[in-house]
């Protein structure tokens, strides 16, 4: 799993990723092993609501530069953490209410505010609805991709794709008031069909023998003598040994039926009846205790 990570993260770095947002999923490994695997290699992993053993170790959002247009990049990590992620010591604080509190105070230095949301799109809408300032939203929660953007209020909400199977394009024209005047989008799906890349495939592939060598730990039996599985296996042996003198014991009831067939005579001969003759009684097979 930590080589997959560092594969995944060293595919962000070469395709140019500016801002990460911290997703659920990404917690998976540890906290301190998502700062340093991204602080490595120079990526910025953004969330404005988690904490970690009660410190904010991520960046609640980065501002940069494109094109001469000062762009503030937020990021929301869903409270949805499975229990093990919990007790690292993580907590996730409400995203509404971070984001009430940071938009005031991007909004007079930047020009357009994008937020990287990991939220469900139901989520999405409330904080397109209830939290002002927000221009676009770029989800990756649960849902569906979506080819056109979807305005609720004031911001557009865009989609791809899962697990990177689509990559989008986003062109946005600003009004003299420093808000989109025009926003269009194109999401292109990662087919078969599309032409090979040769620097992408070469990138790749070079990755993929980078992490071949690292192989998955196990842990193997330890060649010391461990008194608890020795005496496991005693009681084994003591269980089979006592199961088998059992098997092949005399059983009193058995002989003492025997006994009395014979000094009776055994069964008439010319009975019809359809009962076995005491000789024909079968011992009960001897079976090993649960």
């Amino acid at each position: 799993m930590i080589a997959n990570a560092r594969l995944l993260l060293d595919f962000y770095r070469d395709m140019g990723y500016t801002a990460l947002c911290v997703g659920k999923r990404d917690l998976a490994g540890s906290t301190m092993f998502l700062l340093e695997e991204t602080k490595k290699r120079g990526l910025r992993p953004l969330s404005s609501n988690l904490r970690y053993k009660g410190k904010a170790v991520f960046e609640p959002y980065g501002i940069f530069d494109v094109n001469g247009t000062k762009v503030g990049v937020l990021a929301v990590t869903s409270p949805e953490l499975n229990q093990r992620i919990k007790t690292d010591g993580i907590e996730v604080l409400d995203p509404s209410a971070r984001l009430k509190s940071l938009v005031p105070e991007l909004k007079n230095r930047v020009d357009v505010i994008i937020l990287l949301s990991n939220l469900s799109e139901l989520e999405d809408r409330n904080l397109s609805s209830t939290v002002d300032g927000l221009d676009i939203i770029i989800e990756s929660g649960p849902g569906k991709q979506r080819y056109q953007p979807l305005k609720v209020e004031n911001t557009y909400l865009l989609r791809g794709n899962i697990k990177g199977k689509s990559v989008g394009k986003v062109w946005v024209k600003l009004n003299s008031e420093g808000g989109i005047q025009e926003l269009d989008n194109e999401l292109h799906q990662l087919k078969s069909s599309l032409p090979v890349d040769e620097a992408a495939t070469k990138k790749i592939k070079k990755l993929k023998q980078k992490y071949s060598s690292h192989k998955a730990v196990t842990t193997s039996t330890s060649s010391a003598k461990n008194p608890f599985l020795e005496a496991i296996e005693r009681a084994k042996k003591r269980k089979g040994q006592a199961v088998q003198t059992n098997a092949t014991a005399t059983n009193p009831f058995i002989e003492l039926l025997k006994k009395r067939s014979k000094t009776l005579g055994g069964p008439s001969q010319s009975s019809n009846s359809t009962k076995k003759s005491v000789s024909e009684v079968r011992e009960p097979e001897s079976s090993p205790e649960n």
